[in-house]
C-alpha cells in the first residue's frame, strides 16, 4: 500500500485567486463553498484524479487549517479518508474524529517544550505594534496567526522576533501576509510519524508547496512540490526525494496525482 500524504490549500485545492494567476486547461469544479462564496476549486480533470488516487492508495490530508476550516472542504471530506491531519499537526481525525491519543501526547510535548500560551503572549504584547499588527486568531487552542502589514514590519525587526521566542520554544514564521507563532513541536511531520504506527504502508509519498511543509517532505520516500509554491527558494534543493516541478497550479496537480496513481500501480504490480 502507497501512503500519500499531501497538504491541500496550493497543493490541491486552489482559490480562485490562484486560479486566476494559473489558469487552468479545463473548467473548474467547486470543492469548498460558504453560504454562496465559492472558496476553494479543483478542475475536472484533478478531481476525479484524486478520487481515483484515494481508491488506490491511504490518502491522507495534511493541513494548517483550523478542524472547522478543513471541515467545511466538502469533496475532501465526502472522501471520508481514514485519517486525515489538521491545525499544522495539532489534530489526527481517524474515521473522522479526533485521535485522542495523539491530542494527549502532543499536549504533554507542548507543556515539556515551551513556556505557556499566557506567557507567551504576555511577551508578544510586549513586542506587538498596532502600526502592523491588523488581526489575530487562535487556531484550536494551539497557535497564533497573526494578519500583518508586511511593509510596515522590518525584517530586523521581525528576526529579532524569531529570535526571542525561539529561546521560548515557540516558531515564528512569516507566511505572505501571516505571522505565525507556533510551539516548535507542533510540526505536520511529528503527527505523520505518529499516525505511520496506525497504517500499513510500503512507499510514503508527501507533497507540500510551502516552508511549512518541508519537513513533510524530508520525511517520504518520494516527495512533490510546485513551482508556485516556496520551498524553492526558501530552502536550499537539498531533498534528494524531492520533484521540483516546472508546473504551477493545477498543471502541477495533474502531474502529481498521475505521478501517484503510476506509482501505486508499480506497487501493485511488483507485489
Amino acid at each position: 500500500m502507497l501512503l500519500f500524504t499531501s497538504d491541500l490549500d496550493r497543493t490541491l485545492i486552489y482559490s480562485r485567486r490562484m486560479m486566476d494567476n494559473f489558469p487552468p486547461a479545463t473548467d473548474t469544479v467547486v470543492v469548498e463553498q460558504r453560504a454562496n462564496e465559492i472558496i476553494s476549486m479543483m478542475t475536472e480533470v484533478t478531481a476525479p484524479l484524486l478520487q481515483q488516487v484515494h481508491k488506490q492508495v491511504q490518502f491522507v490530508p495534511v493541513t494548517t487549517r483550523a478542524l472547522y476550516q478543513y471541515e467545511q472542504i466538502h469533496f475532501i471530506n465526502d472522501l471520508s479518508p481514514t485519517f486525515a491531519i489538521t491545525s499544522n499537526g495539532g489534530t489526527i481525525l481517524e474515521k473522522g474524529r479526533p485521535y485522542e491519543p495523539w491530542t494527549k501526547t502532543l499536549r504533554m510535548r507542548i507543556e515539556d517544550s515551551s513556556i505557556p500560551q499566557r506567557d507567551m503572549l504576555k511577551h508578544f504584547h510586549t513586542i506587538k505594534s498596532d502600526t502592523w499588527l491588523q488581526r489575530s486568531f487562535y487556531i484550536d487552542d494551539l497557535f497564533y496567526v497573526h494578519h500583518v502589514d508586511v511593509d510596515v514590519l522590518r525584517p530586523d525587526e521581525l528576526q529579532a522576533i524569531i529570535q526571542e521566542f525561539d529561546g521560548y520554544g515557540w516558531h515564528v514564521l512569516l507566511q505572505g501576509k501571516k505571522l505565525y507563532f507556533m510551539p516548535k513541536v507542533l510540526t505536520k511531520e511529528a503527527a505523520i510519524e505518529y499516525m505511520k504506527e496506525l497504517c500499513t504502508y510500503d512507499v510514503h509519498v508527501a507533497a507540500g508547496d510551502s516552508i511549512m511543509d518541508y519537513g513533510m517532505l524530508a520525511m517520504a520516500d518520494i516527495a512533490y512540490t510546485p513551482h508556485h509554491g516556496d520551498l524553492k527558494d526558501k530552502q536550499p534543493r537539498t531533498l534528494m526525494n524531492t520533484t521540483y516541478s516546472v508546473h504551477s497550479g493545477e498543471a502541477f496537480t495533474k502531474e502529481l496525482l498521475e505521478a501517484v496513481l503510476r506509482l501505486a500501480t508499480k506497487q501493485t504490480v511488483v507485489k
